[in-house]
């Protein structure tokens, strides 16, 4: 089904284009769908049709329509039905004991009990929760907790009973299962850990997946989000899900999907599909694989320890050869390449297969990313820049972790982090992401951070990397449809791109930086529609 196309103006704002430089523009015009005109109100009103709706901005900002390109609505929609365990509001282990308790009280005997969202570094305990926590208030039920991360999940007794975790159980492959002083499983379990647990939790329906994508897209227009890279494609029912809605008209958010490698390259090889195959709501993107954890859950592989952890590296998720050999045969069978690599190691493992690919299969313009790419140093950013990787930064994730990164790893290893400002100075094109659910998906929050470097908490760190505004803009505009190898449809404001557009409460420009992240949304526009209206919004919530 063909999504409708919109015919409408905005005259008297501020105009952010997704260029380098500040713009004198004051209005958009968008007709059939398709930006028709950017500059002054008289050149925007000679754009327009009979029919035009033309709104004043009344000196507010229109910028782009927001492009998140690392992130998962799937868990995203499906999280907005799991208990909160993040911190605010929880304090301790305590508080989030009690939210669950709460859950499994309305839950029916037997059913699983999901939460989401605690970070240890956070709680007042500095720990992570485990079944003797659990255990008391979850007698009858399976009940799991996943880290904020997403790369660690405390579970209680019933869970591990019903995945047959025990003293006997070895770590798997990739993986941990923390163990007390006499060898008995905590409940914490790390990386492919988790798949033990997992493997025994049902599986949402296609109905639920469709019905959590269009409550994660709704949740993401309302941040100014009108794209999206879905960081992992496992089976399936989940294309199934999204394909569907396509086919509907009912997807709410562009959407750019990365393939997982061991669970669907062979599909896709086998059906001709690669990279770029879709249309401008739903495109085939990279081939994905995971090489190494998280930071915050010491799990990140290092090329040294973790610190106050001499014996810790953080884990590989297989052989490293066998992972290098899985990006060589995605790249040979066309796709565009991407992995979770967030430790200084597994990006270094990253840009070495890469180089093979590349030295077996030249191809000029392969913009193979690396997902997070969290830890470098001014060298790997040099590689990186030769090799012609697109680095995809957390560029919220010194607001929400920056405790963690400081403690597990000392501040002269983060010199680079998410170094927006040192990418754009090697001209180096890195897309602003979230990786929501692991935090809120919040597009404020992430240009807020990459303006100030400030924590939640307000400390700053290495300020040296903080970038403008149109820079910001352009992170979470333009980088993102170049990392999708669709700039020249979108991610900026100029003449026949797609009508997508965000227009902010007020004029951002004029708001001070450390306060960007509460700047709300007035519009998103797509297509030239208006997709969401806070106003509109906020009238259907009061009745």
């Amino acid at each position: 089904m063909d999504t409708p196309v919109g015919d409408i103006a905005f005259i008297n704002g501020k105009v952010i284009t997704g260029g380098f430089e500040p713009s004198t523009a004051t209005g958009v015009a968008i007709r059939l769908g398709r930006i028709a005109a950017v500059g002054s109100d008289s050149e925007v009103r000679a754009a327009i049709g009979p029919h035009t709706e033309v709104i004043d901005l009344k000196g507010r900002t229109i910028a782009p329509g927001l492009n998140d390109a690392h992130c998962h609505p799937m868990w995203v929609g499906l999280g907005m039905t799991t208990v909160n365990c993040a911190s605010p509001p929880n304090a301790t282990v305590a508080d989030i004991v009690q939210r669950i308790a709460e859950r499994v009280r309305a839950t029916p005997t037997g059913g699983w009990v999901m939460g989401r969202g605690y970070d240890q570094a956070r709680l007042d305990d500095q720990r992570h929760p485990t079944r003797y926590d659990l255990d008391p208030v979850s007698p009858n039920n399976p009940v799991i907790v996943v880290r904020a991360c997403g790369h660690i999940a405390a579970v209680n007794s019933r869970a591990l009973e019903l995945a047959g975790i025990d003293r006997n159980t070895p770590d798997p492959e990739g993986g941990t299962i923390d163990r007390d002083a006499h060898g008995e499983p905590t409940g914490v379990v790390r990386e492919a850990a988790q798949t033990l647990v997992r493997s025994v939790m049902p599986e949402p329906t296609k109905e639920q997946l469709q019905a959590a994508l269009i409550a994660a897209g709704n949740d993401f227009l309302s941040k100014g989000v009108t794209s999206v890279a879905e960081a992992g494609i496992y089976n399936p029912t989940q294309m199934r899900a999204y394909v569907d809605l396509r086919n509907e008209g009912r997807l709410p958010v562009r959407t750019y999907l990365m393939m997982m490698i061991d669970e669907m390259l062979d599909h896709m090889i086998a059906l001709g599909i690669r990279t770029g195959f879709g249309d401008e709501w739903l495109r085939i993107g990279p081939a994905k694989f995971f090489l190494d954890g998280s930071i915050g859950g010491r799990t990140a592989r290092m090329s040294r320890p973790y610190e106050g952890e001499e014996s810790n590296v953080g884990l590989w998720m297989d052989d490293p050869e066998a992972m290098k050999a899985r990006f060589v045969r995605a790249h040979k069978a066309g796709f565009q390449c991407c992995a979770h690599a967030i430790g200084d190691a597994a990006i270094t493992l990253l840009l070495d297969a890469y180089e093979q690919a590349l030295a077996e299969d030249p191809r000029p313009d392969h913009r193979h990313r690396i997902e997070h790419c969290s830890i470098v140093d001014l060298e790997m950013v040099r590689r990186i820049k030769r090799v012609g990787a697109v680095p995809i930064p957390g560029t919220s994730f010194l607001y929400a972790f920056q405790n963690a990164y400081i403690q597990n790893l000392g501040m002269e290893r983060i010199r680079y982090a998410y170094g927006m400002n040192t990418y754009y100075e090697h001209g180096i094109v890195a897309a602003a992401s979230t990786d929501a659910p692991v935090v809120s998906t919040s597009a404020t929050i992430g240009l807020q951070t990459m303006l100030t470097r400030r924590s939640e908490e307000g400390q700053v760190l290495w300020e040296e990397e903080a970038v403008s505004l149109e820079e910001a803009v352009r992170a979470y505009s333009y980088n993102g449809a170049y990392a999708s190898f669709e700039e020249r449809i979108k991610g900026t404001l100029e003449v026949g791109k797609l009508g997508d557009a965000v227009v902010f409460e007020t004029d951002i420009s004029a708001v001070p930086a450390h306060q960007v992240g509460a700047v709300q949304v007035d519009l998103t526009i797509a297509d030239g529609r208006i997709v969401y209206d806070r106003e509109a919004a906020g009238r259907a919530t009061a009745q």
